[in-house]
């Protein structure tokens, strides 16, 4: 039987796993497409993408994350193995997901997708799209990270759950 501290650290690896899921989808799926012929392939995309987007349920999901991985830190900061795993992969979420979302790509997305070519011109908008494709890299990076640090905590804490039986 699991213990509650090891359910914690399954939903927090469990989050983190499916948001790197959905960094991976965005990548390989929808932005080829988002960012094949800017400015107008944007233009497209914003009508595509008029009732649910990325932004539609990434924030949700990240907030989740976050409120289970401080949670599953709480729970697990006795216990130093399993405790640097799972710092080192809430410490690159916050770093380079949910930091790097609102300073970096939050911006880049409300130039792109909600002023557009009504305010800049499609230069500007070319290199945005430059940018925020380098920076995704290195998000998806750090979420792919992220989510071995956070598997291998939960290995961590089921070995160490299951040495006290």
């Amino acid at each position: 039987m699991l213990s509650i501290p090891v359910i914690i650290g399954i939903l927090y690896a469990w989050a983190q796993t499916v948001v790197t899921g959905a960094l991976l989808f965005d990548t390989f799926v929808l932005y080829p497409n988002v960012f094949a012929d800017v400015p107008k392939s944007l233009s497209t995309s914003m009508e595509f993408l008029s009732r649910a987007s990325p932004g539609s349920f990434l924030p949700g999901l990240g907030g989740f994350t976050l409120v289970t991985g401080l949670v599953t830190l709480w729970i697990w900061r006795r216990h130093r193995r399993v405790f640097l795993y799972f710092v080192a992969g809430f410490l690159l979420l916050v770093a380079l997901d949910f930091a790097a979302s609102v300073l970096y790509f939050w911006p880049r997305n409300t130039i792109m997708f909600t002023e557009g070519l009504k305010v800049h011109s499609a230069e500007k908008l070319l290199e945005t799209s430059r940018q925020f494709r380098s920076g995704h890299w290195v998000r998806l990076a750090g979420s792919l990270m992220a989510s071995v640090c956070a598997m291998l905590g939960l290995v961590a804490a089921v070995r160490q759950s299951s040495s006290k039986l």
